[in-house]
């Protein structure tokens, strides 16, 4: 029976516009090859006769008209497959192709992202440390820097140094309270810490408590040269707060100390201490 599928002219390597003496020719030397008694293998037999097949329908004019005419069409029919696959692998591949972009794409900006993220972490990093080697350079504070005056009107009011030490400890912590001796109505307050002092003049003129005072201002007659210094950071990091800075409470050193503490545990400012015209 013949197999309309093989393809008869590449079994027996021939072209289609072979002529029979050719197709003969080529026959004659492939038969030799596969011939059973010359060929061992097991498939031997079978290809033999589809090799006789092809010979038999390709040197017969009219069998060989209608198989042209089939494997003309069938051709074509494999030639279209393969053009429509070839189609398909070209747009799959270039699916692909754009699927692979768009990864590359993602994936490059994940790293940019992750690099710009690692480099603004190191700076805020690099920020902290210069902050923080910045305060430590910073001296040990005086008492001096510690302690503001206080006045108010003796005729209105009649405060003792306990009236002041109550009135004051909500606000800030307090070191020692001595009233002049030499001008009544004004006393002098030695706090824990310059942020302690700080914090009373900033609320000086709109806290209740503070606004019974006639002038609250800094004992040594001007603004410590720490207090300063700390307006100038706090203000550069207002405006570098996105980059650089970060928003943690840096009131206390490496070693756990108030920034601004005084370095003695008792205070030298007693009433008997009070410079003369100071208050």
């Amino acid at each position: 029976m013949e197999n309309k599928d093989l393809d008869y002219y590449a079994l027996l390597e021939v072209e289609i516009t072979s002529t029979s003496k050719e197709i003969e020719r080529a026959y004659r030397k492939k038969a030799l090859k596969v011939h059973p008694d010359k060929n061992p293998s097991p498939d031997a037999a079978a290809l033999f006769h589809t090799l006789t097949q092809a010979y038999e329908t390709l040197t017969d004019v009219q069998k060989r008209k209608d198989y042209d005419q089939k494997h003309r069409a069938r051709q074509e029919r494999l030639k279209k497959k393969n053009e429509m696959d070839s189609k398909r692998r070209n747009a799959q591949e270039e699916l692909e192709r754009r699927e692979n972009e768009a990864k590359k794409a993602r994936n490059d900006e994940n790293q940019a992202k992750a690099e710009y993220e690692a480099h603004l972490a190191r700076l805020r990093e690099e920020g902290a440390k210069r902050r923080q080697e910045d305060w430590n350079k910073l001296p040990e504070p005086t008492e001096l820097d510690c302690a503001l005056k206080f006045k108010w009107k003796r005729k209105k009011y009649d405060f003792s140094e306990q009236d002041l030490q109550q009135m004051l400890s909500p606000l800030a912590s307090i070191d020692t309270v001595a009233l002049s001796q030499k001008k009544k109505g004004s006393a002098l307050v030695v706090f824990k810490t310059v942020v302690d002092a700080y914090g009373i003049i900033m609320k000086k003129d709109f806290h209740p408590t503070l606004t019974q005072f006639e002038n609250i201002d800094w004992a040594a007659g001007k603004v410590p040269n720490l207090v300063e210094r700390m307006q100038r950071a706090e203000e550069m990091k207002k405006q570098a707060r996105a980059a650089y800075f970060n928003t943690n409470d840096r009131q206390t050193t490496a070693s756990g100390k108030p920034l601004f503490a005084t370095s003695s545990s008792h205070s030298f400012f007693k009433p008997s201490n009070i410079p003369s015209g100071k208050v």
